[in-house]
């Protein structure tokens, strides 16, 4: 059996929390003592969630000088500033966090164990909007700020809200097998169970919140023709628009020009076609509508700073 202890405090996200737990619960129901799950708090007692529910927790004490197989610090903005300003706590996770197999972050939670200095010069994610103060925080790290999440030797940590369900399945999957964390999956109703290489924010996710409906409908189809003539003459075409005033609009809505939209929107689907090792770097670079492997090194290069054999294998764990 594998201990999993989750600190909570008031103010954690309560998804954070909830997610991971309940796939290790999961667990135990496809096979009883897989994992025993303790939720703990400075004092015990019931904890305030972000959502305004409160959960029961033990104190600190009650797993004192018990193994520790993983602890996950979660997130939770107001929260987590409280115990970064608790010296005692941080000793607490420093020093559970040291002994434990794994140490695992979901959301903010990961500053947390950047304070500990148990995450320095490792790479790590974190939600995507607090990337940047993560990294200025402490520049030891190695933020990545697009993964969902990154195992870096012990330390795990994840974007933070739905990703931490991710994160516990690549767990769940690293402690049994796949097969296990994909019976979950579908106990769990996850459409599916995403490598960890995936990014928090997918140009095709960003399409969705557009005002304008062409755009919407445009993106999507842009998405299943990635090998066509995507220039600005064919994609104006599409919605009746003339390519200066389509430019104009595609620009205002999406925030990018339609050129490097498209290179995003083919780069996305790179990273998802690398995942299968059994696709040549070409192969990926047709798929993708790059035509040529020269191009989707080129465009790796400049856009992300690595070349697509090198992004394969920082993340073939993942994948």
């Amino acid at each position: 059996m594998r201990r999993v202890v989750f600190l909570t405090f008031d103010g954690v996200q309560m998804l954070d929390l909830t997610g991971p737990a309940q796939v290790f619960a999961s667990a135990n129901d496809l096979e009883p003592g897989r994992y025993d799950i303790r939720l703990v708090s400075k004092a015990g007692g019931l904890i305030r969630t972000s959502a305004g529910v409160r959960i029961a927790t033990e104190p600190l004490a009650a797993i004192e000088g018990q193994p520790v197989h993983t602890i996950i610090l979660p997130g939770g903005d107001e929260g987590v500033a409280e115990v970064l300003n608790d010296p005692a706590l941080i000793d607490w996770i420093r020093e559970v966090a040291g002994r434990a197999s794994r140490a695992c972050t979901v959301c903010s939670g990961t500053f947390l164990l950047a304070a500990t200095g148990l995450a320095d010069g490792r790479r790590v994610a974190t939600h995507w909007r607090a990337a940047r103060l993560l990294q200025r925080s402490y520049p030891a790290l190695q933020v990545d700020p697009e993964a969902i999440y990154v195992e870096d030797g012990k330390v795990w940590s994840s974007a933070g809200v739905t990703t931490g369900i991710d994160l516990a399945l690549a767990l769940v999957e690293r402690d049994h097998d796949r097969d296990t964390a994909m019976r979950i999956a579908r106990r769990l109703v996850v459409y599916m169970r995403r490598p960890g290489h995936q990014s928090q924010f997918s140009a095709t996710l960003k399409a969705q919140s557009v005002a304008d409906e062409r755009l919407s409908r445009l993106v999507a189809w842009m998405r299943e023709n990635l090998a066509t003539d995507l220039g600005v003459e064919t994609l104006a075409d599409r919605v009746a628009m003339c390519p200066r005033s389509f430019h104009r609009a595609f620009t205002s809505g999406l925030g990018d020009t339609p050129a490097r939209f498209v290179e995003t929107l083919r780069l996305d689907a790179a990273r998802e076609h690398l995942a299968n090792p059994a696709l040549s770097v070409e192969q990926v670079a047709h798929l993708a509508g790059f035509g040529r492997s020269e191009r989707l090194i080129k465009s790796f290069r400049r856009r992300l700073g690595l070349t697509p054999a090198a992004y394969r294998k920082l993340h073939e764990a993942a994948a």
